[in-house]
């Protein structure tokens, strides 16, 4: 596994996470922490207009969403042995560690704009914890660019054309170099809200 998970990073810039990697009565643990978690859950709603490249390696935009960090069952699936070694597999890392993880709720009409994650990110896991989510999209012709460069590029589009689609997995874990690919959420357009979880892991060797 080790081998494709490693060609496919380097190639792509994704990583699959196996289906029997993650237990059933895990994600049934997960899906109960979620619903318990969102009545608590706080507003994220970033209005400031355009794409800010940020000292930590990041380019922020406007996105609207409710989050939480988890409890215990998040934290079991992000601190797990697996998830990490698929982590250390993909990227080739030695010491893959989660530095953030959580829920996201997405009310009808909620989005993100195109974006990068935190540089601190190796990888970042994202899966669906409610069926039908519509993918995600990003633009992995742009992963060796300079922030400055995405940044002039993608100026006012907060939805580029010419994306690809990145599908958001029910309980399937997938990984991507959010940190250097950029990727949006385009409004969403059902009635019913949509739950997602995002694993960010970073290398911690000295």
């Amino acid at each position: 596994m080790g081998t494709v998970l490693r060609q496919t990073w380097l190639a792509e810039g994704r990583a699959d996470v196996p289906p029997d990697v993650i237990s059933s009565s895990l994600w049934e643990e997960i899906a109960q922490e979620a619903e318990q978690c969102e009545p608590h859950s706080v507003v994220r709603h970033n209005q400031r207009p355009g794409l800010l490249p940020m000292r930590d390696g990041s380019i922020t935009s406007p996105q609207r969403c409710r989050v939480h960090p988890g409890g215990p069952a998040l934290s079991s699936l992000a601190m797990s042995k697996e998830l990490a070694e698929v982590a250390g597999e993909a990227t080739s890392q030695t010491k893959m560690t989660p530095i953030r993880f959580g829920f996201k709720f997405y009310a009808p009409g909620d989005y993100m704009h195109v974006h990068c994650d935190d540089g601190k990110c190796e990888i970042t896991f994202s899966c669906g914890l409610t069926p039908g989510l519509a993918a995600m999209g990003w633009l992995p012709n742009l992963r060796w660019l300079t922030t400055e460069q995405v940044t002039e590029r993608l100026a006012d589009t907060p939805y580029p054309d010419g994306g690809e689609e990145f599908p958001i997995r029910h309980r399937v874990l997938a990984g991507f170099d959010g940190s250097r690919i950029p990727h949006w959420r385009t409004p969403l357009d059902s009635q019913s809200r949509e739950v997602l979880i995002t694993i960010c892991f970073t290398d911690l060797t000295v």
